[in-house]
């Protein structure tokens, strides 16, 4: 017959029934949400000196100055686009696929030339 330990050292010899399984299982689970909370106790320990140490040893924080907010990007881009054996029109598309694509608005896309590939045969 197969004993365990804390079975065999509470109740020795003696067949476990449901109950004293349950209680068992009861203990275990009791002992190891007790061992957890020591752990989070330690652990809240262990920060709060850390932390106590690190608002003494730090210097006083600088203020700074906030720095000038960048121009919002206009609606119409003002670049210009090399084209290649491609029509405004097959360009015009190829650059709204690809915005819509990567979902960057075409303003903030910059194209610098659209050529057409030829076939290697």
């Amino acid at each position: 017959m197969y004993y365990l330990g804390i079975y065999h050292s509470l109740y020795g010899d003696a067949p476990m029934t449901f109950g004293k399984a349950l209680l068992i299982a009861v203990i275990g689970f009791l002992l190891v949400f007790l061992i957890l909370g020591v752990i989070a106790l330690f652990v809240k320990l262990l920060g709060a000196v850390f932390n106590s140490k690190n608002k003494k040893s730090a210097p006083a924080p600088v203020p700074q100055t906030a720095a000038p907010a960048a121009p919002p990007p206009s609606d119409r881009s003002d670049g210009s686009v090399t084209l290649t054996n491609v029509t405004e029109e097959e360009a015009a598309l190829i650059m709204a696929i690809v915005s819509n694509s990567t979902g960057v608005p075409l303003s903030r896309l910059r194209f610098d030339s659209i050529r057409l590939l030829e076939d290697e045969k």
